[in-house]
């Protein structure tokens, strides 16, 4: 089973194209921390991952709405392809293929761009007559 989910940040703007076809491809990087605790100085620490990802098609279009700093879930598979510079040196790129992204909507993270105005919400009427 080749299947991956990344909880993280935006590490950079997911940049949208279209291939010849006109299908959308978005790549973005998401920045994935996990805390350990060193077991030489039982102090706690960071490390961060950036993972590289792609999302083809309409979920592509979609991920482009995202922006930097966003607290995003994605959930996808791993690939990795191979391509030929110009100079012919043979490289690798290993990155998530998505087949889902999701953005947070924890309101206390960055991700959360506007206010919460609860008083322009209807509640569609009057409690004291609940029809019952």
């Amino acid at each position: 089973m080749n299947s991956v989910q990344i909880l993280g940040n935006l590490a950079r703007d997911p940049e949208v194209r279209f291939t010849k076809t006109g299908r959308a491809v978005a790549t973005f990087t998401v920045a994935a921390t996990n805390t350990y605790i060193d077991s030489t100085t039982n102090e706690t620490k960071e490390q961060t991952a950036f993972i590289n990802c792609v999302a083809w098609g309409k979920l592509g279009e979609a991920a482009g709405n995202l922006r930097k700093g966003s607290r995003c879930f994605v959930e996808g598979r791993l690939q990795t392809r191979s391509y030929e510079t110009q100079d012919g040196q043979k490289r690798y790129v290993t990155e998530v293929v998505a087949n889902f992204v999701g953005q947070s909507l924890d309101m206390n993270t960055n991700s959360f761009d506007g206010g919460s105005n609860f008083d322009s919400f209807s509640t569609g009427g009057d409690d004291e007559h609940i029809p019952f």
